[in-house]
């Protein structure tokens, strides 16, 4: 059985290694694209999810001694269980065979292994052709296992507020998440230090008098959904008008908040809630 899923498992692992130069992901798909399940494995969608920026702290070893080290990128989190002819985890599959099958097909693409423990703990790093790094964690129980997997991307890209940097941003993707712009707590009051950003933005309309702006207003999830849309809604409208008082024309800046429904984190954390509540800049057409 054991050589079986070996040989299943790495047969996998070569199609799943060669999406790395090209990943693809559908809107809807929660399954990851490249670090693929075991033979069998069914995906238990009530303990699985999956964000386009979180971050998660990995074991690895370092010296000797097991360190802790935080990463931030596209988030999976994947419970899957090896099911048996009557549904339930297959007790022929142990935690140490589990892992040992992922750290085989691992090493043979060249990933290296960081972490590892005999009860079926697991940390390896993954590197695609375009320098991306993808870092998989397996915590194997008997006949199931998680997959805890980031891949890393530069949210610093989002942080950068200068005319320059926005302006390469929107006219290369469209869009950029602003952070900087900040409120007072459930209010549509700019704090000190807000108008720093907004400069910035004056500049960028003003050296580009053909663009046109959409102004997003996003909130986490704490308080009720309407309450969150009218909030980012005022606070989006707050921004076009310190705009205006930079003489930005009100014709080429549209406000509009999204209240909490574009989550790019995971609203279960402080830090997760923080990217949430932002501002964005969407080039208009």
């Amino acid at each position: 059985m054991k050589s079986f899923l070996s040989f299943c498992f790495c047969a996998c692992f070569y199609v799943f290694i060669a999406a790395l130069s090209n990943p693809c992901y559908g809107k809807e798909a929660i399954k990851h694209p490249v670090v693929t399940p075991l033979p069998n494995s069914v995906l238990k969608m009530a303990l699985s999810q999956k964000a386009d920026f979180s971050s998660y702290v990995f074991r690895v070893e370092k010296n000797n001694k097991v360190a802790m080290v935080k990463k931030s990128g596209r988030f999976w989190k994947l419970h899957y269980v090896i099911e048996n002819a009557q549904g339930r985890p297959d007790k022929n599959f142990s935690p140490t065979e589990i892992v040992a099958n992922y750290k085989a097909a691992a090493l043979e693409k060249g990933a290296r292994i960081v972490y590892e423990r005999s009860r079926g703990k697991l940390t390896f790093r993954l590197p695609n052709k375009s320098g991306v790094i993808t870092w998989v964690y397996v915590a194997a129980g008997t006949g199931q296992y998680d997959l805890h997997i980031i891949e890393e991307a530069g949210f610093e890209k989002q942080l950068a507020f200068g005319a320059e940097a926005l302006k390469k941003a929107l006219y290369e993707s469209g869009k950029i998440s602003v952070y900087g712009i900040n409120f007072d707590i459930d209010k549509a009051n700019l704090q000190p230090g807000a108008e720093k950003i907004i400069v910035e933005i004056v500049k960028l309309m003003k050296s580009n008098p053909k663009l046109n702006i959409e102004i997003q207003g996003h909130t986490d999830n704490t308080g009720t959904t309407a309450h969150n849309l009218s909030l980012s809604q005022k606070r989006a409208k707050t921004v076009q008008k310190f705009l205006m008082l930079y003489g930005i024309d009100s014709s080429r800046i549209v406000p509009k908040g999204f209240g909490s429904s574009k989550p790019i984190a995971t609203n279960d954390t402080q830090d997760g809630r923080a990217k949430n509540r932002r501002v964005a800049l969407v080039k208009m057409d």
